[in-house]
């Protein structure tokens, strides 16, 4: 909405949706910081992948802890399935 309508004022806008102006800069911090934790640990995803073809997510995930914790960046077992899920890079299971 703030892109949208760059006219109105923040107090304005915050007041429209019932929120603070502290609360929709803390948001704003946290969205960009989480995109730039998930185009690292995709960037990782890709490199231990290019060396693994065919590495499972849990797995990966242990692979991965070192490195993110070296780029200060917390993500459990879920939030990695949800992010590799999106951009579609889950390993598909082989038919029995």
């Amino acid at each position: 909405m703030r892109q949208k309508r760059p006219e109105y004022p923040l107090v304005t806008v915050c007041a429209l949706f019932g929120v603070s102006r502290q609360a929709y800069y803390l948001a704003h911090h946290k969205a960009s910081r989480t995109s730039i934790a998930h185009m690292v640990v995709l960037t990782l995803v890709g490199e231990f992948g290019a060396a693994v073809p065919m590495l499972g997510t849990r797995k990966l995930l242990h692979m991965l802890i070192p490195e993110m914790e070296k780029h200060e960046i917390k993500m459990g077992r879920d939030l990695l399935y949800d992010l590799l899920r999106f951009h579609g890079l889950l390993i598909r299971r082989r038919r029995s």
